[in-house]
């Protein structure tokens, strides 16, 4: 068993170490030491990162409580081991972070803890109920005054866990280590931590979202709340000044810039329908009204599709895209679904629908929709660019 020496103390950075076996694997080298300072992945959270020798060390694995450094240099007899302490120190806020969250929602609200993730890309906390947003607001506000209140963090292996009313997601058949924040969260856990909650610095949760029959909640602590304070404000810097807005009106100035991107976007669908209405007047009865555009959103493809269907015996079938991607409607006086099979057999398609209509998405050729539509009689088709149609004789 390899002696963890984090769990003296978190804070330490240089250890040496002797290296009790040293085994090539096929792309690294995997090393055992008597004891070390790096965590490996356990408990949600990732390695630590640093060196052995000025060897990186590019991973850290726990097998049967054995602690497995990887590199890709071989290592022998003694060896000196540094730590990235700044990363350990991140992990430390964020994971201290974690247990002040978990213990306020136990403690307010009665959820469990069901799952923690710590990466170098997300950190994620999972709940077995759901908060509303007045309920994050105010254990976000409750988790911040735990901070400020700088609340010592203890990390122990007490003589007697039953003793301790402690959280645990799981059953543990080893000496449990227990991380204690008074009158907040006693937790079993494995980890560093710092050691008190005003080193956690600040809690930001950034996005809530359900999660099987909980909550999944997306939050940052100390260095990363910074920087994702530091990058959110640049950001509504820039587009204050884009704005020609302080940035306490930004909301404002965003919902009147989108009201009146609604009113444009109205008033241009009104022209559209009016273009539409005109060509449909100078169209003829026929057999059936075969359509290829690349500017229609789907209420207009449907307007387009209700206008020409009573021009037609048959069916109209309306395709709008480019690069063969295209969104169909097919409407028919006999079976739509007919057409959709005849396609479904020749292209790669989502969608489909009633007798009367079909919908959906097609990945194909134009003119290898229109053979297998028209089965090459010679039928007229339009092809719509902008809403200017000519007739194309297959």
């Amino acid at each position: 068993m390899t002696i963890k020496l984090y769990d003296k103390d978190a804070y330490q950075t240089i250890f040496e170490a002797q290296v009790i076996t040293c085994t090539k694997r096929e792309n690294d080298y995997d090393i055992v030491l008597d004891q070390t300072l790096f965590f490996p992945e356990e408990g949600g959270q990732t390695c630590d990162h640093g060196t052995l020798n000025d060897v990186e060390v590019i991973d850290v694995q726990i097998i049967n409580q054995e602690i497995h450094h990887y590199t890709n240099a071989p290592l022998s007899g003694s060896v000196k081991g540094k730590i990235d302490f700044n990363y350990r120190y991140n992990n430390m806020q964020n994971h201290s972070g974690e247990h002040v969250l978990s213990g306020l929602v136990k403690s307010m609200f009665g959820f469990d803890n069901s799952g923690f993730h710590l990466s170098d890309h997300e950190i994620t906390t999972d709940y077995n109920g759901f908060l509303n947003e007045q309920q994050l607001q105010i254990l976000e506000a409750k988790a911040n005054e735990v901070i400020l209140n700088n609340k010592v963090i203890h990390c122990f292996y007490p003589e007697d866990a039953d003793l301790y009313d402690y959280r645990s997601k799981k059953e543990i058949n080893e000496a449990i280590r227990l991380v204690e924040i008074e009158g907040v969260d006693c937790c079993a856990c494995c980890a560093p931590h710092v050691r008190s909650t005003s080193e956690i610095g600040m809690i930001k949760i950034l996005k809530a979202m359900k999660h099987k029959n909980g909550i999944r909640l997306y939050f940052v602590c100390g260095h990363r709340a910074f920087v994702d304070y530091q990058a959110k404000h640049i950001q509504a810097i820039n587009i204050s000044q884009k704005l020609s807005l302080p940035p306490d009106d930004l909301v404002k100035g965003i919902d009147q810039l989108l009201n009146e991107n609604n009113q444009l976007k109205q008033e241009l669908s009104n022209l559209k329908k009016q273009i539409i209405d005109q060509q449909v007047q100078s169209l003829p009865q026929q057999d059936h009204y075969l359509i290829f555009t690349n500017d229609l959103d789907r209420s207009l493809q449907q307007y387009y599709l209700n206008q020409l269907f009573p021009l037609c015996s048959n069916y109209v079938a309306i395709f709008v895209g480019k690069d063969d991607n295209y969104r169909f409607m097919i409407a028919s006086n006999n079976d739509s679904r007919e057409l959709l099979n005849k396609l479904k057999g020749h292209f790669e398609i989502k969608g489909g629908g009633k007798a009367n209509m079909v919908q959906g998405q097609i990945k194909g050729n134009q003119k290898t929709i229109q053979d297998i539509l028209e089965n090459n009689k010679g039928y007229s088709f339009f092809v719509v660019t902008a809403f200017l149609y000519k007739e194309i004789i297959v």
